[in-house]
């Protein structure tokens, strides 16, 4: 009877094992989002896990999570977050789906203290003595959309007849490109070939255009993620990631590291200038040698590491960038480089235009909030044909419902805020006018352009 027992309780504890080895190999599911190759995941549902405080602030869209020392700090919108002080880059932005706070896999547990594993659609994280594992299942997540993503149309509004299209940005798969002639800076070209496979496309910046010149812009451009030029003059419109288009006054600096630390900063970027305190940088779209004049050093950049430092002019490495200063001093053979955009906005917010991926500045603007504009001359716009005058004149502009508006008209500055209010537009501005104006819809022109351009905004589907 005793070893009946002996082998009944060993049975029982085979089985025992058996079921707590079968418990752990299955995971619990944790819903996924994959965007640009990148998981996105449950931040509170992960947090609390480990024991962690989670706090969500309604007006900033801030979440903030609290574990034991570690503070972390992010934002819905933005990629950048916040632990222990120390700012941190993200992949993606956090992002809300159906009320659930997503970010990406990695940035969470890593902020947490653990180590982050993710195998055969298995992610797990070790933290302290624990280990959780979850089964990740992607969602699909369907566009919200009523209607037709592209229309075009053409109405008289206040007098005035206007050519439009509209594009309805919520739908995830509008996809928004700002492109350059022949993808450098230095270069014209009709607008139906630069929107070539587009279904609209427009006019973008100004650019000089007179007496011969080299056709460079004067507008700042932001071209998947990457800054291609920066000027301050009127207003920028900037589509995010996730196609949430603004429009507002920016302004456009860059701050660069030397090793990791900030080092130093720049408001030029592919545009000399003789100021002599300043750093400009020249990257390979700028389609010429970099011009080095006396007492300004040349550092160039390869990979994100000086190369060498050089006092006469050259092209810019295609895997690389060229800093001109007068200080390089800073610099030393085999340090690493980088700089990053930063956006200052003045009427909405940092952490949305932190997000942004693609931007175009141009101007007078129109309107900003659902209101009216002041002079375009506070804008920096001084000539009279931009003023005050009647012209052919392209606008861009977003309503409520991020829904945007695309359109062409004759009229005057001061006439095209009231068309804009009467079009229901929340934010508006004017891209760049004249011989330039044109509009291009599935294949052919609404407006036809008098002259190739140097950029435009182009929308696919």
């Amino acid at each position: 009877m005793k070893n009946r027992s002996k082998r009944i309780y060993k049975l029982l504890f085979v089985l025992g094992i058996i079921i707590l080895s079968s418990q752990d190999l299955q995971a619990a599911t944790l819903k996924t989002i994959n965007q640009n190759n990148t998981n996105l995941v449950p931040l509170r549902t992960i947090s609390e896990e480990f024991g962690a405080k989670v706090s969500f602030d309604k007006n900033s869209q801030k979440i903030t999570v609290i574990h034991k020392d570690n503070i972390i700090e992010t934002t819905i919108g933005s990629k950048t977050a916040s632990v222990n002080n120390k700012k941190q880059e993200l992949l993606l932005a956090p992002r809300v789906v159906n009320g659930v706070s997503y970010v990406p896999i990695r940035f969470i547990g890593e902020s947490l203290g653990g180590e982050v594993a993710y195998n055969n659609g298995v992610l797990t994280i070790h933290l302290d003595d624990t280990k959780k594992e979850w089964k990740l299942e992607p969602i699909k997540i369907q566009p919200v959309v009523t209607g037709s993503t592209f229309k075009k149309g053409s109405r008289v509004v206040n007098g005035k007849r206007v050519t439009y299209a509209t594009i309805n940005m919520n739908d995830p798969r509008v996809k928004v490109k700002v492109a350059t002639a022949y993808n450098r800076l230095d270069r014209a070209q009709p607008l139906k070939s630069l929107a070539s496979g587009a279904k609209v496309g427009v006019n973008g910046t100004y650019f000089a255009a007179y007496n011969g010149a080299v056709p460079e812009p004067d507008g700042t451009l932001v071209s998947n993620g990457k800054t291609l030029h920066i000027t301050d003059i009127g207003s920028t419109i900037g589509f995010t990631l996730d196609n949430k288009v603004l429009i507002d006054f920016v302004t456009t600096r860059v701050q660069g590291y030397i090793n990791g630390e900030e080092s130093w900063v720049s408001y030029r970027i592919n545009r000399p200038t003789p100021d002599q305190s300043a750093t400009i940088i020249y990257t390979p779209e700028y389609g010429r040698k970099v011009p080095i004049a006396n007492g300004w050093s040349g550092i160039v950049c390869i990979n994100g590491k000086v190369e060498k430092i050089v006092s006469q002019s050259r092209e810019v490495p295609k895997n690389g960038f060229i800093v001109v200063t007068r200080k390089p001093g800073l610099f030393s053979i085999g340090d690493t480089v980088s700089y990053k955009t930063v956006f200052q906005s003045r009427n909405t917010s940092k952490s949305y235009w932190d997000n942004v991926v693609y931007a175009l500045s141009a101007g007078p603007s129109l309107r900003i909030n659902g209101k009216k504009t002041g002079n375009p001359k506070d804008e920096k716009f001084t000539e009279a044909k931009i003023v005050n005058n009647v012209a052919q004149r392209t606008f861009i502009g977003v309503n409520s419902n991020n829904e945007l508006m695309i359109g062409t008209v004759s009229a005057s500055v001061s006439q095209l805020k009231d068309i804009v209010a009467s079009l229901g537009l929340k934010s508006a501005m004017c891209l760049d006018g004249g011989a330039s104006s044109g509009l291009y819809y599935e294949g052919r022109y609404l407006t036809s352009p008098g002259r190739n351009i140097n950029n435009s905004i182009n929308f696919y589907y």
